[in-house]
Parts: C-alpha cells; structure tokens; sequence
C-alpha cells in the first residue's frame, strides 16, 4: 500500500540506510586518528587490499556478464566487443530460460551481491587485523575495533533480505527452472555450489537440474522442452 511504502521510505531509506553508511565509515575514523608512528602498512594491509581489489573486479565482471545476457535476450545479438570477462556465446536456450546462468553467475546466484558484502567485511578488518601495532591514539577517541563489524554484517543482513525478495518474483515468472536455479547454485557463497552438485548426484537427481540450469533445455509453464 503506498502509505506503507512511505513509511518504509521515511524510516528505512531515508533514515535508517544513512546510518548505516555512517557506520561504514568507522574504520576509516580509526586510520585518520592513528598516531603517524603507528601508520605503517602491516602484512594484513597488503593482504587485505589485494582481496578488496579483487572483490571489485568480480563485482564489475558479474556486472557486466549481467548486462552481456540482458542485451542479448532484448536484441538476439552477440557484441564481440563485450568486456572481456563477459564476452560469452549465450544460446537460445539461455535467451528462453529467462535469466542468467553462465559465467561468475553459474557459481553463485548473486556474485556481485556476494563481492559487495565481502568488500565492506574486508574494509572493517584492516583495523582489527593491525590492532596489536596500535599503539598511541592522539587525535580523539578510537572507536572500538569490533563495533567496524556492525555495520558491514548489518549490510548482509539487508541483502539477504532483498535478495529472498527478488527471488521470489524470479520465482513467480520460471517457477520450474529458477528452483532448479536455486537447488543447483549457492545463494551468495560459491564454494558451496560444488556441494548443492555433490547432495543432488546423491539423490540422482544432479543430470536433470543440470540441464534445466545450464544445459540445452528449458522449462516453460512447468514443461520442460528441449531446444534445437
């Protein structure tokens, strides 16, 4: 109801969402008091920057294997000029299925989800991974290591809660293969897609989800038919 909706807008969106960018912020609060003689880069600052890169990079590939597939189930054409890491020879029966299956999103329903909530986690561990070369603060008060933790965990938190929301109007519109989708690849984690495989070989069921996730079939209105 649209009273509804402005009330989740004045108390989430636009209140509760702005703290929580706040928050965000806590552990670059704590780097910009340091004493300079404790400012030296640890083995976990490089550690840590290299994984925060490397969740941007996914992130943008996801994003753009994304953007590859819509283009191509709204034009029927292949851009050979894709960004590299999205540059896929999508099928007619991907077209059909109605949503993206291959590539980064093969392994994880949300990869740019899941990088994007691992980037704030990594952000908020810089500090605590570095805490026992804190030594001096000489500019305000730090605020405590751990409390950086809220706010990222919050964000998963929200993301868990839109992402069962998006799913269930993905699941409104190919009812047969997105829960095929859902049985076959992991949510957000992609090391967990290998084992949704393994639980299914065991119930035998691991070469039908297969082909309805990624194979040459498709299912519409709960007929599952082959493509030529």
């Amino acid at each position: 109801p649209r009273w509804l909706f402005q009330v989740f807008n004045l108390t989430f969106i636009a209140i509760t969402q702005n703290i929580l960018l706040f928050l965000l912020a806590i552990p670059t609060h704590n780097a910009a008091i340091l004493d300079p003689k404790d400012r030296a880069l640890q083995a976990s600052d490089y550690v840590l920057a290299a994984l925060s890169l490397l969740m941007l990079v996914l992130e943008f590939t996801a994003d753009n294997q994304q953007y590859s597939y819509q283009t191509h189930k709204r034009s029927g054409v292949l851009n050979p000029h894709e960004w590299p890491g999205a540059r896929i020879a999508w099928t007619q029966a991907d077209v059909q299925r109605g949503f993206i299956t291959r590539g980064l999103w093969g392994w994880s329903r949300h990869p740019n989800f899941a990088c994007e909530q691992t980037f704030w986690i990594l952000q908020a561990l810089f500090p605590i991974l570095a805490a026992p070369s804190l030594s001096k603060i000489t500019r305000g008060d730090m605020t405590p290591l751990y409390v950086g933790l809220i706010a990222p965990l919050a964000l998963c938190a929200l993301f868990l809660g839109s992402t069962r929301f998006t799913e269930d109007i993905s699941m409104s519109k190919y009812p047969v293969a997105y829960r095929a989708y859902q049985q076959r690849v992991a949510m957000f984690i992609p090391v967990l897609t290998p084992v949704y495989g393994w639980i299914l070989q065991m119930r035998g069921k691991k070469d039908e989800v297969d082909r309805l996730v990624f194979g040459d079939v498709v299912a519409k209105d709960g007929v599952v038919k082959k493509m030529n």
